[in-house]
């Protein structure tokens, strides 16, 4: 009994000492390799996330590039076809002022030389004398050739091809070196070139040139066959022909269209 206040007081004692233990300290989790981790993990992908933006931004940039040069590209094409169009109703409208002054320069000759000739009588009968004297297959008067020119000139000026062709071969065959000769000649090519009869169109073409130099159809019709030999691919007979004509009838209209020929072909 003695020992009981003594128990009584370490009780107490022991019961305050269990009171004011300390608590475990709280963990925290990021100071933990894992914690760790995630953050490094955060910091190392901001690089790669800066390269993806930039390449995004490049691709739209690239777009926006392939849409001009597209859109240049288209550009160009219709200025080129523009040009194109311009130049071929300016060679049109030149071919068609060529024919018409052709047209007008034969029918003024015509009155000309029937003018003369009803004027000066004797100089015809001594003409048709001498043209007796030739060995020829038809002997004709200068009247009877002009009214056949005429009449094979009309079927030409009608559109009837195949009436022109025979007439002009007729009126050909008959006056070999006659005054419309080259003229006839000249028709008769191109009624060839309009029904595609190239070789024929070329023969006679060439005909003109060759037989009949100083004609006023000489230059034109070499024009026209360099024209037949560009359509056929003959790109190397064409530039001879227009080189040909710039050195034989410079400043004429035929050099002038000739020039232009060679330019659109890169000469």
């Amino acid at each position: 009994m003695k020992n009981l206040p003594l128990i009584l007081v370490l009780s107490i004692v022991n019961s305050v000492h269990a009171e004011t233990r300390p608590l475990p300290p709280i963990i925290n989790n990021s100071t933990y390799a894992s914690g760790a981790s995630y953050s490094s993990r955060a910091t190392s992908n901001q690089p790669m996330l800066e390269m993806l933006a930039r390449v995004e931004s490049l691709q739209t940039e690239l777009q926006q590039l392939r849409g001009l040069v597209e859109q240049q590209n288209y550009e160009m094409t219709t200025l080129k076809q523009r040009q194109q169009n311009i130049y071929a109703d300016i060679d049109a409208r030149l071919q068609r002022v060529e024919t018409e002054r052709g047209i007008a320069a034969t029918v003024n000759t015509n009155a000309v030389i029937s003018s003369q000739e009803n004027l000066a009588i004797p100089a015809a009968q001594r003409n048709a004398a001498a043209e007796a004297a030739k060995p020829k297959p038809v002997v004709k008067s200068k009247e009877t050739e002009k009214a056949d020119f005429d009449k094979a000139f009309a079927s030409v000026k009608n559109s009837h091809y195949q009436q022109a062709i025979k007439l002009l071969n007729d009126f050909l065959q008959d006056y070999p070196s006659g005054e419309y000769s080259d003229n006839a000649t000249f028709w008769l090519a191109s009624v060839y070139s309009v029904v595609k009869d190239n070789a024929a169109a070329k023969k006679n073409f060439e005909t003109v040139f060759t037989q009949f130099p100083e004609s006023d159809k000489a230059s034109l019709s070499m024009l026209k066959l360099a024209d037949i030999y560009l359509a056929e691919n003959n790109t190397a007979k064409a530039k001879q022909l227009y080189a040909q004509i710039i050195t034989h009838y410079a400043n004429s209209t035929s050099a002038h269209m000739a020039e232009k020929k060679l330019q659109s072909m890169g000469q």
